[in-house]
């Protein structure tokens, strides 16, 4: 089993936590993050995520460190860019609504064989559930541990 977090969630463990909405995702994200490590579990990382973390730095160098500190403890794997998996991907995601970066993330999941993608961009997540691909994504509160 593999899972990949993208920038979202590991920005959510950094956000303003008084709003419960994103109290309740950090505590779901370290949950999966802790059973993760506890059983092994394969914990993607890619470029696209590094380099949207590395764009943190600029607005808020506290929150990168913590941010890409916790990254690099973490992850377990880097998914190599796969131009088959980006080819794959970004004609569906594109006639789903999604664009930008969220392509760059389904494609690198799809192409580690990710069997989740955990964000938590609602939008992301309802542009993503009609899509064929081999990857589910979910939001950190809706994770099922196997």
């Amino acid at each position: 089993m593999g899972i990949y977090l993208d920038t979202c969630c590991w920005n959510r463990l950094y956000d303003d936590l008084s709003v419960y909405k994103n109290r309740k995702q950090a505590a779901a994200v370290l949950k999966i993050i802790k059973w993760a490590r506890q059983n092994g579990v394969t914990v993607w990382g890619s470029d696209a995520l590094e380099n949207e973390i590395s764009q943190i730095q600029s607005a808020d160098s506290k929150k990168y460190a913590y941010v890409s500190r916790l990254y690099r403890r973490t992850i377990t794997e880097t998914a190599e860019f796969a131009d088959t998996a980006f080819g794959y991907v970004e004609p569906l995601a594109k006639s789903a609504g999604i664009a930008g970066i969220d392509v760059h993330h389904l494609a690198f999941a799809v192409g580690a064989d990710a069997d989740y993608l955990i964000t938590t961009d609602e939008k992301f997540i309802a542009r993503a559930s009609g899509l064929k691909v081999s990857v589910r994504v979910i939001d950190p509160l809706n994770f099922k541990y196997k």
